[in-house]
Protein backbone atom coordinates (compact mmCIF):
# COMPACT_ATOMS: atom_id res chain seq x y z
CA UNK A 1 0.00 0.00 0.00
CA UNK A 2 2.85 2.41 0.79
CA UNK A 3 4.45 1.71 -2.58
CA UNK A 4 1.10 2.28 -4.28
CA UNK A 5 0.74 5.62 -2.51
CA UNK A 6 4.26 6.63 -3.54
CA UNK A 7 3.62 5.79 -7.18
CA UNK A 8 0.16 7.36 -7.25
CA UNK A 9 1.37 10.86 -6.48
CA UNK A 10 0.22 11.18 -2.87
CA UNK A 11 3.65 12.65 -2.17
CA UNK A 12 5.52 14.82 -4.63
CA UNK A 13 9.16 14.21 -5.43
CA UNK A 14 11.31 15.54 -2.59
CA UNK A 15 8.48 15.41 -0.04
CA UNK A 16 9.31 14.05 3.39
CA UNK A 17 7.30 10.98 4.36
CA UNK A 18 5.68 10.56 7.79
CA UNK A 19 7.73 9.02 10.59
CA UNK A 20 7.82 5.26 11.05
CA UNK A 21 5.45 5.62 14.00
CA UNK A 22 2.95 7.63 11.93
CA UNK A 23 3.20 5.12 9.07
CA UNK A 24 2.45 2.31 11.53
CA UNK A 25 -0.66 4.14 12.67
CA UNK A 26 -1.77 5.10 9.19
CA UNK A 27 -1.36 1.64 7.64
CA UNK A 28 -2.17 -0.28 10.84
CA UNK A 29 0.92 -2.48 10.73
CA UNK A 30 3.77 -3.29 13.09
CA UNK A 31 6.93 -1.20 13.12
CA UNK A 32 9.14 -4.02 11.79
CA UNK A 33 6.74 -4.33 8.82
CA UNK A 34 7.15 -0.64 8.07
CA UNK A 35 10.93 -0.89 8.35
CA UNK A 36 11.08 -3.82 5.93
CA UNK A 37 8.85 -1.92 3.49
CA UNK A 38 11.05 1.17 3.71
CA UNK A 39 14.19 -0.92 3.11
CA UNK A 40 12.63 -2.45 0.01
CA UNK A 41 11.49 0.94 -1.28
CA UNK A 42 14.95 2.39 -0.72
CA UNK A 43 16.50 -0.49 -2.67
CA UNK A 44 14.01 0.21 -5.44
CA UNK A 45 15.10 3.88 -5.51
CA UNK A 46 11.58 5.09 -4.66
CA UNK A 47 12.74 6.75 -1.44
CA UNK A 48 15.92 8.08 0.12
CA UNK A 49 16.63 8.05 3.83
CA UNK A 50 18.88 10.43 5.73
CA UNK A 51 19.83 9.92 9.37
CA UNK A 52 18.49 12.77 11.47
CA UNK A 53 16.47 14.26 8.59
CA UNK A 54 13.91 11.64 7.64
CA UNK A 55 12.65 9.70 4.63
CA UNK A 56 11.94 11.44 1.30
CA UNK A 57 10.36 10.48 -1.99
CA UNK A 58 13.13 10.20 -4.55
CA UNK A 59 13.41 12.54 -7.49
CA UNK A 60 12.73 10.83 -10.79
CA UNK A 61 10.72 8.10 -9.06
CA UNK A 62 7.37 8.99 -10.62
CA UNK A 63 6.28 7.58 -13.98
CA UNK A 64 5.93 10.24 -16.65
CA UNK A 65 2.19 9.86 -17.15
CA UNK A 66 0.62 8.34 -14.02
CA UNK A 67 -1.87 11.16 -13.47
CA UNK A 68 -5.12 10.41 -15.34
CA UNK A 69 -6.10 14.07 -15.07
CA UNK A 70 -2.82 15.44 -16.46
CA UNK A 71 -3.42 18.30 -18.90
CA UNK A 72 -0.99 18.71 -21.78
CA UNK A 73 -2.03 22.31 -22.44
CA UNK A 74 -2.78 24.20 -19.24
CA UNK A 75 -3.53 27.27 -21.37
CA UNK A 76 -6.90 25.64 -22.06
CA UNK A 77 -7.93 26.74 -18.55
CA UNK A 78 -8.23 30.38 -17.56
CA UNK A 79 -7.47 31.40 -13.95
CA UNK A 80 -11.09 32.55 -13.59
CA UNK A 81 -12.38 29.14 -14.73
CA UNK A 82 -10.12 27.37 -12.25
CA UNK A 83 -11.14 29.54 -9.30
CA UNK A 84 -14.79 28.91 -10.16
CA UNK A 85 -14.18 25.17 -10.28
CA UNK A 86 -12.24 25.22 -7.02
CA UNK A 87 -15.21 26.90 -5.32
CA UNK A 88 -17.22 23.73 -5.88
CA UNK A 89 -14.42 21.19 -5.60
CA UNK A 90 -12.30 22.12 -2.58
CA UNK A 91 -15.09 22.61 -0.01
CA UNK A 92 -16.39 19.23 -1.13
CA UNK A 93 -13.17 17.64 0.15
CA UNK A 94 -13.79 18.83 3.70
CA UNK A 95 -15.74 15.77 4.96
CA UNK A 96 -12.97 13.43 3.78
CA UNK A 97 -10.26 15.55 5.41
CA UNK A 98 -12.22 15.74 8.68
CA UNK A 99 -12.64 11.97 8.69
CA UNK A 100 -9.18 10.92 7.49
CA UNK A 101 -6.55 13.55 8.24
CA UNK A 102 -3.71 12.19 10.38
CA UNK A 103 -1.50 14.14 12.75
CA UNK A 104 1.17 14.13 10.04
CA UNK A 105 -1.32 15.63 7.57
CA UNK A 106 -2.28 18.39 9.99
CA UNK A 107 1.35 19.06 10.85
CA UNK A 108 2.11 19.45 7.16
CA UNK A 109 -0.62 22.11 6.90
CA UNK A 110 0.88 23.91 9.89
CA UNK A 111 4.34 23.84 8.34
CA UNK A 112 2.94 25.46 5.19
CA UNK A 113 1.46 28.19 7.38
CA UNK A 114 4.80 28.80 9.09
CA UNK A 115 6.70 29.01 5.81
CA UNK A 116 4.12 31.35 4.29
CA UNK A 117 4.32 33.59 7.36
CA UNK A 118 8.09 34.10 6.97
CA UNK A 119 8.04 34.37 3.16
CA UNK A 120 9.77 37.47 1.83
CA UNK A 121 8.40 37.55 -1.71
CA UNK A 122 5.10 37.09 -3.50
CA UNK A 123 6.52 34.07 -5.34
CA UNK A 124 7.51 32.39 -2.09
CA UNK A 125 4.17 33.17 -0.44
CA UNK A 126 2.34 31.84 -3.51
CA UNK A 127 4.39 28.62 -3.39
CA UNK A 128 3.43 27.95 0.23
CA UNK A 129 -0.16 28.98 -0.45
CA UNK A 130 -0.28 26.31 -3.15
CA UNK A 131 1.44 23.81 -0.84
CA UNK A 132 -1.23 24.34 1.83
CA UNK A 133 -4.08 23.67 -0.58
CA UNK A 134 -2.19 20.60 -1.83
CA UNK A 135 -1.78 19.40 1.76
CA UNK A 136 -5.54 19.71 2.24
CA UNK A 137 -6.17 17.54 -0.83
CA UNK A 138 -3.54 14.99 0.27
CA UNK A 139 -5.30 14.72 3.64
CA UNK A 140 -8.31 13.17 1.92
CA UNK A 141 -6.19 10.06 1.20
CA UNK A 142 -8.20 9.81 -2.01
CA UNK A 143 -5.97 9.42 -5.05
CA UNK A 144 -8.51 10.80 -7.52
CA UNK A 145 -9.10 13.90 -5.40
CA UNK A 146 -5.36 14.52 -5.10
CA UNK A 147 -4.87 14.14 -8.84
CA UNK A 148 -7.74 16.50 -9.71
CA UNK A 149 -6.53 19.07 -7.19
CA UNK A 150 -3.00 19.03 -8.59
CA UNK A 151 -4.26 19.35 -12.15
CA UNK A 152 -6.25 22.44 -11.19
CA UNK A 153 -3.26 23.82 -9.31
CA UNK A 154 -1.14 23.72 -12.45
CA UNK A 155 -2.80 26.95 -13.57
CA UNK A 156 -0.55 28.69 -11.03
CA UNK A 157 2.29 28.07 -13.47
CA UNK A 158 0.68 30.42 -15.98
CA UNK A 159 2.18 33.87 -16.40
CA UNK A 160 -1.38 35.23 -16.42
CA UNK A 161 -1.99 33.89 -12.90
CA UNK A 162 1.23 35.45 -11.64
CA UNK A 163 0.38 38.83 -13.16
CA UNK A 164 -3.11 38.80 -11.65
CA UNK A 165 -1.73 37.95 -8.23
CA UNK A 166 1.06 40.54 -8.45
CA UNK A 167 -1.32 43.26 -9.63
CA UNK A 168 -3.86 42.66 -6.88
CA UNK A 169 -1.65 41.65 -3.94
CA UNK A 170 -0.95 44.17 -1.20
CA UNK A 171 0.59 43.64 2.27
CA UNK A 172 -2.89 43.98 3.74
CA UNK A 173 -4.34 41.35 1.41
CA UNK A 174 -1.43 39.02 2.07
CA UNK A 175 -2.05 39.35 5.83
CA UNK A 176 -5.77 38.68 5.34
CA UNK A 177 -5.09 35.58 3.24
CA UNK A 178 -2.67 34.31 5.85
CA UNK A 179 -5.21 34.90 8.62
CA UNK A 180 -7.81 32.98 6.62
CA UNK A 181 -5.36 30.11 6.15
CA UNK A 182 -4.68 30.02 9.89
CA UNK A 183 -8.40 29.85 10.63
CA UNK A 184 -8.94 27.05 8.13
CA UNK A 185 -6.16 24.90 9.57
CA UNK A 186 -7.35 25.53 13.13
CA UNK A 187 -10.85 24.41 12.15
CA UNK A 188 -9.41 21.25 10.57
CA UNK A 189 -7.51 20.51 13.79
CA UNK A 190 -10.74 20.93 15.76
CA UNK A 191 -12.57 18.66 13.28
CA UNK A 192 -15.22 21.37 12.92
CA UNK A 193 -16.70 20.43 9.55
CA UNK A 194 -19.32 23.21 9.17
CA UNK A 195 -16.83 25.91 10.17
CA UNK A 196 -14.00 24.74 7.94
CA UNK A 197 -16.38 24.35 4.99
CA UNK A 198 -17.57 27.94 5.45
CA UNK A 199 -14.06 29.35 5.99
CA UNK A 200 -12.58 27.55 3.00
CA UNK A 201 -15.35 28.59 0.62
CA UNK A 202 -15.27 32.20 1.79
CA UNK A 203 -11.50 32.19 1.39
CA UNK A 204 -11.82 31.12 -2.25
CA UNK A 205 -14.53 33.73 -2.81
CA UNK A 206 -12.18 36.33 -1.38
CA UNK A 207 -9.40 35.23 -3.74
CA UNK A 208 -11.78 35.40 -6.69
CA UNK A 209 -12.92 38.89 -5.71
CA UNK A 210 -9.51 40.46 -5.32
CA UNK A 211 -8.14 38.82 -8.47
CA UNK A 212 -11.12 39.35 -10.78
CA UNK A 213 -13.41 41.87 -9.10
CA UNK A 214 -17.05 41.37 -8.18
CA UNK A 215 -18.00 39.56 -11.36
CA UNK A 216 -21.48 38.12 -11.16
CA UNK A 217 -21.27 34.36 -11.22
CA UNK A 218 -24.37 33.20 -9.38
CA UNK A 219 -22.22 32.00 -6.49
CA UNK A 220 -23.48 33.45 -3.19
CA UNK A 221 -21.05 34.44 -0.46
CA UNK A 222 -21.46 32.52 2.80
CA UNK A 223 -21.46 34.69 5.91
Amino acid sequence: MLEKDLRSGRWQEGDRLPTERDLCTQYRVARNTVRRALEALEEGKLITRHVGRGTFKSYGSSPIRTDPFHIDSIEAFSPADVIECRLFFEPGLVPLVIARATKADLDRMTECLKQAEVSTSLQEFERWDAALHDAIAVSTHNHAAISISRSLARVRQQAQWGMLKARSMTPERKAKLQAEHVGIVAAFRNRDQPLVHRLLRNHLLHVRTYMFGDASSGLPTLV
